[in-house]
């Protein structure tokens, strides 16, 4: 069952480089089209699927690439443009990585080039999962009229007010199988060579304590990071992490007047509390709750997660 809380009525040059063509079969599959874009020390890669409106995604992490989000989120191009790309220095999105390349600031200007030179719109909609939320709320936060809307799947906390209590309930979702495997996996000679295969399953078994039931993670959740990512995007989280410490926005949110849909699992490590509080802090957000789910609601709980984004969008001015 999901919940819903509402607490308004929501009514600088680059190149692009296609890497492949388009591509629109007989039986009506999505337009894909992928290409690269010239950013500041480097380049972004992206895809677009579908047509319409032009939805943004950003992928989690820090130190992820869109590929764990990719499989997942077709049906919304029913209806919509999904505009996926990987963060720089991360998948086939390369960068130098040096402080003044890796920083929230060229985070927040990247997205910028995405929605001008991609999604080619005065303004997107952005749909982030975990710590995607950041860099969107920040970007809302600068530039509001060129936001559309902000849909925050599972959003980790703009400042540090709960970071003790996700941690413990992290731990105590994580089960001695999976904690023996990642212990197991980091003492190897073949995580310190950033081994793609051991990476890959390392973050499965730190994921996997986040699903509600992970059951589910069994047999439906992979992860498959590129070569890129797996090899730098622990660097990458260094650098681009190292001067927030200590960020907190909180205070700034109840400035932002954009509509926003909160999507969260009752399970997931990160408090209801916390996402509770954030509606409360927004002024013109609706939060869905959804039972009997963990981090990943696009795959544990697709039928009401889809549901509660595709109520939302279908509200939005077009």
């Amino acid at each position: 069952m999901t919940h819903f809380r509402s607490r308004a009525s929501l009514a600088v040059t680059f190149s692009v480089s296609l890497l492949g063509c388009t591509e629109e079969s007989a039986d009506l599959s999505p337009t894909v089209t992928a290409g690269t874009l010239s950013v500041f020390e480097g380049e972004l890669f992206y895809q677009k699927i579908g047509d319409g409106q032009p939805v943004v995604v950003l992928h989690g992490g820090p130190g992820l690439d869109h590929t764990y989000l990719r499989p997942w989120f077709e049906p919304l191009t029913d209806t919509h443009q999904v505009v996926f790309y990987d963060q720089r220095g991360l998948g086939g999105s390369r960068a130098r990585l040096n402080m003044s390349s890796i920083s929230m600031s060229r985070y927040l200007t990247d997205l910028d080039r995405i929605r001008e030179r991609v999604a080619q719109r005065e303004r997107i909609i952005v749909l982030t999962h975990s710590w995607g939320a950041i860099p969107a709320l920040l970007y809302a936060l600068q530039v509001p009229n060129r936001v559309e809307a902000l849909i925050l799947v599972s959003p980790v906390e703009p400042g540090s007010r709960f970071s003790s209590l996700t941690s413990d309930r992290q731990a105590a979702r994580r089960t001695p199988a999976d904690q023996r495997a990642l212990d197991s996996l980091r003492a190897s000679p073949q995580f310190r060579a950033r081994d793609r295969e051991t990476i890959n399953k390392m973050f499965f078994h730190v994921f996997r304590g986040t699903f509600a039931n992970p059951d589910v993670a069994d047999s439906l959740f992979a992860v498959n990071l590129q070569a890129r990512t797996v090899k730098e995007g622990q660097e990458v989280a260094r650098l681009l992490m190292a001067p927030l410490e200590g960020l907190d926005f909180w205070d700034e949110l109840d400035q932002l007047e954009v509509p926003v849909l909160i999507v969260h699992g009752e399970s997931d490590p990160i408090p209801v509390e916390m996402v509770e509080m954030l509606h409360e802090t927004l002024p013109e957000s609706e939060l869905a709750l959804l039972n009997n789910t963990g981090h990943f609601p696009f795959i544990e709980n697709r039928v009401e997660f889809f549901g509660a984004v595709r109520q939302f969008l279908s509200g939005l001015n077009p």
